[in-house]
């Protein structure tokens, strides 16, 4: 540790400021941890999504206390699904549990990721936008910090805990020989995209159609926009590649209550059709022994036809699901503030706490069941 005599302390070093990250790091900063939000880009900045979060997913927005910020972007809470699974169709209410706010908001993460990532600072994280991860600093084998490049420097950030919170492609994940399991290859792709002037009714519905190897979603989402997700099967993929946009536009339009929404007149589209082609779904785990650990956020978000990684990454983003799981954040009496320790509390040794944790899971209670659990310094 010696070669860095710039560094920087904290007890948790958060690496990805998006729907994972930033609500990580907001919790903990509250309660009473030192943080470091690392986040390579800059916001906004647009990223590839489903866009839709569901009602548990709003539970922990509000209990975050930025669900009021959410909605004002004008996102609308929809209770209602219409459902078709081949020749079933059915329009339900959402199903939520008890003490619940609702059941599906569509926001796009251009205005999230902004209201996520403030959330963080107004708690007391240090964030770091513009700054990327280029190597874990270890101390007697064990993680003990990150290496950032920021602004053509370079910079070492301390922590008894570095978590990866960054994406499909986490570069804490790759750093710290983290193990994927139950990989599973997509069957289906995706693409999207935003029409505003259309006509959801006068009582919006969560489109969720899938039929004779059709699969289409559509909700209403921010500033008064549509949002339609088309996730044809792998066969179509070579169309989709030749002639995206007539394919994408010919595809929801298979989806009667989608055609019926865009047939209005004055309805115009105001993003092209994005896509994300090859997403397989796994999970992550840090490797045994460091003090790193992985937030799969959104793995799964095509394998199986979901439609929710944001919420899966929302809720392992929270700390207190991880109770039932290995999470180094379960219990660890080195996670405690670096002042509770100064004030009595069980000496910190760097590199060696009292119980080592076991192998760094995701943050969330999945563990092996199939699925896993997206401006400078502030001064």
């Amino acid at each position: 540790m010696g070669e860095y005599p710039m560094a920087k302390e904290f007890d948790v070093v958060v690496v990805g400021g998006r729907c994972a990250g930033s609500p990580l790091a907001a919790l903990l900063a509250r309660a009473g941890l030192s943080v470091a939000l690392v986040e390579q880009v800059r916001f906004p900045r647009d990223t590839p999504s489903t866009h839709t979060f569901q009602s548990a997913a709003l539970t922990f927005l509000q209990r975050l206390g930025v669900l009021s910020a959410v909605r004002a972007t004008g996102a609308p809470i929809v209770n209602h699904l219409d459902l078709r699974q081949g020749d079933f169709r059915a329009r339900v209410p959402w199903p939520r549990l008890p003490g619940e706010v609702g059941g599906v908001l569509s926001v796009r993460r251009l205005l999230l990721d902004p209201i996520l990532i403030e959330a963080a600072l107004d708690a007391g994280a240090e964030v770091w936008m513009g700054a990327k991860v280029t190597a874990l600093v270890r101390d007697r084998g064990r993680v003990a910090g990150v290496r950032v490049d920021s602004n053509g420097s370079a910079q070492v950030l301390e922590a008894r805990l570095v978590v990866g919170a960054d994406g499909r492609h986490s570069t804490v994940a790759k750093l710290a020989g983290s193990r994927r399991y139950n990989l599973t290859a997509n069957e289906r792709f995706m693409y999207w995209s935003f029409f505003a002037g259309a006509d959801p009714g006068a009582e919006p519905a969560v489109i969720l159609h899938r039929w004779s190897g059709n699969f289409v979603v559509a909700v209403p989402a921010d500033s008064g926009l549509y949002l339609v997700l088309a996730l044809p099967g792998l066969s179509e993929l070579p169309r989709f590649r030749h002639t995206r946009e007539e394919s994408y536009l010919e595809y929801i339009r298979r989806c009667e209550p989608v055609a019926r929404a865009l047939a209005r007149r004055g309805c115009r589209r105001v993003l092209l059709a994005r896509g994300r082609l090859r997403q397989g779904w796994y999970a992550a785990r840090g490797a045994a022994g460091d003090r790193a650990a992985v937030v799969p956020a959104g793995q799964d978000g095509l394998a199986h036809g979901s439609v929710q990684p944001p919420r899966r990454a929302l809720q392992g983003a929270d700390p207190a699901t991880a109770g039932g799981c290995d999470s180094p954040l379960a219990g660890a009496w080195w996670m405690r503030p670096a002042s509770a320790a100064r004030r009595g509390g069980r000496p910190r040794r760097r590199g060696h706490p009292a119980k080592a944790p076991g192998p760094a899971s995701a943050l969330c209670p999945a563990r092996d069941r199939g699925r896993p659990a997206s401006s400078g310094r502030r001064r």
